[in-house]
């Protein structure tokens, strides 16, 4: 079953790790639950990516058909991987993140919890405010690139 998570969500770490879930994302997740999830520090962001189970299998069934005699694949899957944790909810709605992969990723107390497709991330929430934060521009630029495949002007390749 594929899920495409919705909803950013404002939550609390306590001191062990503990993230109690908002009951709208435990609705979410509660077709997942019983496989659990797999977390690691996100590879280009200051964030911790959470994938369902199934998803991470995925992810690792591609990562797998590169050759493992090209140094540079062993290289990226080593980095890509590094951190990796299974993580549970537990009975209570707390997702149970180990406190080296929490503090990988500079989450202190405030986190938040965002969707990017069929995975979560988990931020600290000044770090998350300033990764969205920009000016109209800049978001009208980003989104002509993305979505439109625009060039930045004076780009010739």
């Amino acid at each position: 079953m594929d899920i495409y998570f919705f909803g950013t969500f404002n939550c609390k770490a306590d001191a062990k790790g503990r993230i109690m879930l908002p009951v709208a994302l435990r609705n979410q997740v509660a077709p997942i639950l019983k496989d659990g999830f797999f977390i690691k520090k996100s590879y280009y962001s200051e964030c911790l990516e959470l994938y369902p189970a199934y998803e991470w299998h995925r992810v690792m069934a591609e990562l797998n058909e590169k050759s493992r005699f090209d140094e540079e694949n062993l290289q990226f899957i080593r980095m890509y991987t590094a951190g990796l944790r299974q993580v549970e909810v537990d009975a209570t709605g707390r997702l149970l993140i180990p406190k080296d992969i929490i503090s990988m990723a500079g989450i202190t107390k405030d986190v938040v919890i965002a969707p990017i497709g069929k995975r979560l991330e988990v931020w600290d929430k000044k770090a998350y405010d300033k990764s969205i934060s920009a000016t109209k521009e800049e978001k009208v630029k980003l989104a002509k690139r993305v979505m439109l495949g625009e060039k930045p002007s004076g780009d010739v390749s």
